[in-house]
């Protein structure tokens, strides 16, 4: 999956980007908490459904789903946005937690980002079964915080067009010296270096 480095855009909240520009490639969608990456990934999905693509569409959708003091909400399913169902294939692991904001300790962020790992894996051994041509993945940095990225590209390689997205900011980076926000960022940062397309959402 390496080669020429990605090529890169910059959108904003409503700004045009399409799922038809994006069929075959592999592209990541990049943000801060609250830039809209979730929305525009489920505008995407929408498009290839209005299409016709259905029944070559794979979702797995790791969003925790969760609310900040502030009222803010942090990884919402994609199901928020776009009504999802058959034929389309859509996956998501049960229990997954918000490492960061819900372990109160070192040791709690580093056991809740073990079980997301390994309730993902799951996810991912599932879908390698039956993969699709087309797959988006939701919030995909959040199975980095524990997880191995070859078992990620492997699922990626899977899909004609792959289209994730993933946290990459600042505000989520105290991690209670757990360590996960500094892999977090390096795998993303190895990740996005194998895409073909790296779009950026302005926060």
């Amino acid at each position: 999956m390496e080669g020429s480095p990605p090529a890169r855009r910059r959108v904003g909240l409503g700004e045009g980007i399409s799922f038809q520009e994006l069929l075959g490639k592999r592209a990541l969608i990049l943000g801060e908490v609250g830039s809209g990456k979730s929305r525009l990934t489920a505008k995407l999905l929408e498009e290839a459904i209005s299409l016709g693509y259905s029944d070559r569409i794979a979702v797995i959708d790791l969003s925790p789903d969760i609310r900040l003091p502030s009222g803010e909400v942090v990884g919402a399913p994609l199901t928020s946005y776009v009504a999802i169902g058959p034929p389309i294939k859509y996956m998501r692991p049960m229990g997954i937690r918000a490492p960061r904001l819900e372990g109160n300790s070192r040791d709690g962020v580093l056991m809740l980002a073990e079980g997301n790992a390994k309730a993902i894996e799951a996810i991912f051994y599932e879908y390698l079964k039956g993969a699709r041509e087309i797959l988006f993945i939701n919030d995909v940095s959040l199975y980095l915080h524990g997880g191995e990225l070859g078992l990620l590209l492997s699922v990626i390689s899977k899909a004609n067009t792959s289209i994730l997205n993933g946290y990459y900011g600042v505000r989520l980076e105290k991690d209670k010296g757990s360590g996960i926000s500094k892999r977090e960022r390096a795998l993303m940062e190895d990740l996005a270096s194998r895409m073909d397309l790296l779009i950026e959402m302005d926060s």
